[in-house]
């Protein structure tokens, strides 16, 4: 009989404050004998819970059972299989963590740790071939903040409403200040949802640190002394408590999770435009790209990086506070998972090109028909034009002014911006070393002559508003945290194969096809008994790679060699797809063209390149 234990794993942040422990690993053990099972299975989880150390979750790895990671949702699934060691009875749960969810950055994280949940007996039931049995727990808020505090990881909680009709109110900015004996520490901040809830995570080093710091990290005591503000998206300031207020007894020395209900006497003021940006082309990098950071920076239904020109957009709003706009975008560097791994960087003049904004309109009188006509033509940002005129945004150390004409029956027209903000250039952004072919025949790998395999790069964007020429308004207006780029370009490659050999530059990837026969006897030799294709394809996003021949009999398919690495295809492909399903003896004597076609699995947002192909041809002699 097969075992399945499925539930959902939460912890407490505070009474009304809870999140899934995604990531998290549970594992299932074996009851150590002579344990009194039903007075820990009875027990509460606050009276079992409790760290393990390393020689403790040693001694205790041969009782193991199974383990299942935590989803995104909470869920998670221990399998037990068909072990003969298990047959229903009571298990021990443990969790394994290696951080904890949302923790603010990956960086000092102290060793993995393992704590013992409880002794549970699951209520099994049969359900088709395996007995199920569901567990759903939430670890009580102390317990799971002070897990959270071992890790360094520390968050409000908290809701922010309107003093007078207890409203929740939504989209505003709720900034955490720790009072210092020096400096106050700004500890971060967080968006309300559309309860009025919100969430700021950040790191005991956030608060331990001094002006002196890194020599000097000094808090005298163990947690931050709490203070807060409340502002709206575009920096209206709602309320501002004192840094005195993070003195109070109910705010000092708060502890990894601290939960605050927060009022506002006024209500935020909504008769602006506010800018976003949130797409990159056609794909919402919310969810069309997996762009959180852990995930890829691919796109998220069929896996593509990003290169070339992209289309960064979204809303572009023509003020900020009833003030003139301007605005630019800035990259940093990141991992693979999107971790970062350097500054917020400026997007110069040269690392983007000519953006088609907006339109400006105006009304007509002067038609000598006398009838009304609205006359309109496209406005740029242009790097090569910076000057402000009725086609170009001014922009001004890197800082792209929104145009700002109004009135649509005045000789100044009105601007209507169409919500695209930037070309991005990612090959002036991120210029990658170009990779040589030089010597790689088809059938080889690309790396077989010196060569390595091209590698996507990975950043994040974000976008800053401002006020014109008023650097103590900016704002952040949406962040994309991860992206992945490649632009690699090779060169050298091998095309044609021995029919009609070329070396071709500027490709997008390695690609390349021949036959053992032609290269043995050369090019315009007729073959005769055999045929033998070999073929090499490589790209860090190398997506469907395909054989055909066409002749006589129509379009005639080949099956490819199988490969450890799906990036770096090569070798000599069989005849017939399936393998046997044609016979080169049984085809007429004739002219043939073999054709390796190569998907590149890459997108600009709005188009995807066409596959890159390499063709031969030859003659069957009999």
């Amino acid at each position: 009989m097969s075992y399945l234990l499925k539930g959902l794993l939460q912890g407490a942040l505070c009474h009304d404050c809870v999140e899934t422990l995604e990531g998290v690993v549970v594992r299932a053990y074996a009851v150590e004998p002579r344990v009194n099972v039903t007075a820990l299975a009875v027990a509460r989880s606050k009276d079992t819970f409790e760290q393990l150390s390393p020689e403790q979750v040693k001694a205790k790895a041969p009782r193991l059972l199974a383990e299942a990671r935590v989803d995104a949702q909470g869920q998670y699934a221990l399998d037990f299989g068909r072990q003969k060691a298990y047959e229903g009875q009571a298990i021990e749960l443990d969790i394994f963590c290696t951080t904890v969810p949302r923790r603010k950055s990956e960086l000092e994280l102290p060793p993995p740790m393992q704590f013992s949940i409880t002794t549970v007996q699951p209520q099994w039931r049969a359900l088709d071939q395996f007995q199920v049995a569901v567990w759903d727990h939430t670890l009580p808020y102390r317990t799971w903040c002070a897990v959270r505090g071992l890790f360094g990881a520390w968050v409000v909680c908290g809701q922010v409403r309107h003093c007078e009709t207890q409203a929740p109110l939504a989209g505003l900015k709720v900034r955490a200040f720790d009072v210092d004996w020096l400096q106050d520490d700004a500890l971060g901040e967080g968006l309300t949802d559309s309860s009025g809830r919100f969430r700021i995570d950040y790191l005991a080093s956030d608060f331990a640190r001094t002006i002196f710091s890194p020599s000097i990290n000094l808090e005298w005591t163990g947690g931050p002394d709490l203070y807060f503000r409340v502002e709206t998206a575009l920096g209206t300031v709602l309320l501002s408590e004192p840094a005195a207020r993070g003195r109070a007894p109910d705010r000092e020395n708060a502890g990894p999770c601290f939960c605050i209900d927060l009022c506002v006497d006024q209500q935020p003021p909504s008769t602006e435009d506010i800018s976003a940006f949130v797409a990159i082309g056609q794909y919402f990098y919310a969810t069309d790209i997996d762009s959180a950071l852990g995930g890829s920076g691919l796109t998220t239904g069929d896996q593509r990086a990003f290169h070339r020109s992209l289309r960064l957009n979204g809303v572009l709003a023509k003020t900020l506070n009833g003030q003139a706009l301007e605005y630019r975008f800035e990259y940093r560097h990141t991992s693979a998972n999107g971790t970062p791994t350097g500054p917020w960087t400026p997007i110069q003049p040269t690392e983007f090109g000519s953006t088609y904004i907006g339109t400006l309109e105006r009304l007509d009188l002067t038609d000598p028909s006398g009838e009304y006509k609205i006359k309109a033509h496209r406005v740029y940002a242009d790097p090569a034009s910076p000057g402000a005129d009725d086609s170009h945004a001014a922009i001004v150390d890197g800082w792209i002014r929104v145009p700002q004409a109004s009135n649509a029956l005045g000789p100044e027209g009105s601007f209507i911006p169409n919500g695209n903000m930037l070309m991005l250039l990612t090959d002036k952004l991120l210029p990658q070393p170009a990779l040589t072919m030089a010597g790689v025949l088809a059938g080889e790998s690309s790396t077989a002559h010196g060569a390595a395999l091209a590698q996507n790069q990975h950043i994040g964007l974000r976008m800053r508003v401002r006020a014109v020429g008023r650097p103590s308004t900016e704002l952040n207006a949406n962040t994309c945290a991860h992206l992945a780029i490649e632009n690699t370009v090779y060169q050298r490659v091998r095309k044609g194969g021995s029919w009609s050999p070329s070396v071709v530059d500027g490709q997008l990837c390695a690609c390349s096809v021949d036959t053992l026969e032609l290269r043995s006897a050369g090019g315009c030799s007729g073959l005769n008994n055999s045929l033998t294709v070999l073929y090499t394809a490589a790209h860090p996003n190398l997506g469907q790679v395909s054989l055909s021949m066409k002749g006589p009999g129509g379009d005639l398919g080949f099956t490819l060699a199988a490969s450890p690495n799906l990036q770096d295809r090569f070798g000599q492909a069989s005849n017939g797809n399936p393998p046997g399903s044609w016979a080169y003896a049984d085809l007429p004597d004739c002219a043939y063209i073999v054709t390796l076609s190569a998907q590149l699995l890459l997108t600009t947002g709005d188009s995807v390149p066409d596959p890159v192909m390499d063709q031969l041809a030859f003659c069957k002699k009999g």
